[in-house]
């Protein structure tokens, strides 16, 4: 019980959507030709503008190794600073688990068996099975656009380890590498490939809101898909309300997909996390 809940809860800091009635249709205009940095600063622009987030209810099914659960709760993010989750019982009145991160620490609250842990990031990382950091993990659950930590050689800026290009009716940003990544899947030659990262974003050119994003560590054996979807209007920005998240490797696959209601934004929030001293305090495995 205790690891479902605290990979449930580790899945949803992936995933901050929330849901309205109005939705905007993809794919109603075409992608031309853009030049990369022209492409990127778009994107950044057209990202959410926000000092805080708060999603006051939000509702998920997630999916492990054929064991599912319904999970119900509220995320806060003071940006750059706090992400804080709160998981709700599935009637979603009794809280049983508060979980605090900051760039430089992981805290777990689990109200069930009375039970604390306190660790740094590397802890959600190995838990989220992803080489994340704070600012990626933030900037996925706010539909901006990242690079995953070590999975580059040298760690350049975003523009010079992509390339944009147009197809269809997207955009697509692909890692600097994945020209050779595809030729070689096209030829089958998997063994090749363990030297190899990828990761791949497609842009809807009439939102210019990022729809998918695919990363592969064929080391690894690992590949992750994020599906941005039902985007809506909030506070003159457009933000996506629902998300379908697929982490598998060859151990484990993970499935999640989240509805999200009742946001707010810029609002004075607090971030109270108190630990009884009746609680017991557990270490990581």
């Amino acid at each position: 019980m205790k690891n479902c809940l605290l990979g449930s809860a580790f899945l949803l800091l992936l995933l901050l959507q929330f849901s309205c009635k109005s939705t905007y249709e993809l794919g109603r205009k075409r992608a031309h030709g853009i030049s990369d940095n022209r492409l990127y600063n778009q994107i950044v622009d057209s990202s959410l503008s926000y000092k805080s987030l708060w999603v006051k209810r939000f509702s998920a099914h997630y999916e492990s190794n054929g064991k599912s659960q319904n999970v119900k709760g509220s995320i806060k993010i003071l940006k750059d600073s706090i992400i804080m989750v709160q998981i709700n019982a599935p009637t979603g009145i009794l809280e049983v688990a508060r979980i605090y991160i900051t760039p430089d620490s992981v805290k777990i609250i689990d109200r069930l068996k009375k039970e604390y842990l306190t660790s740094d990031f590397f802890f959600l990382s190995e838990k989220l099975n992803m080489n994340v950091d704070f600012y990626t993990l933030q900037s996925i659950l706010t539909n901006s656009i990242f690079q995953l930590r070590d999975l580059y050689e040298r760690q350049r800026p975003f523009i010079r380890n992509f390339k944009g290009k147009a197809i269809g009716d997207k955009y697509v940003f692909l890692s600097d590498k994945a020209a050779k990544v595809e030729r070689k899947l096209r030829k089958d030659k998997y063994s090749r490939l363990y030297r190899f990262n990828y990761q791949r974003f497609e842009i809807d050119p009439s939102l210019m809101k990022i729809t998918d994003v695919i990363v592969r560590e064929f080391g690894e054996e690992r590949e992750m898909v994020l599906k941005y979807r039902d985007f809506v209007k909030l506070e003159e920005q457009k933000f996506p309300s629902e998300l379908v998240f697929k982490v598998k490797d060859s151990i484990q696959s993970l499935s999640c997909k989240l509805k999200y209601n009742k946001l707010e934004i810029d609002e004075d929030l607090k971030f109270p996390f108190k630990v009884s001293n009746k609680f017991k305090r557990i270490y990581p495995d």
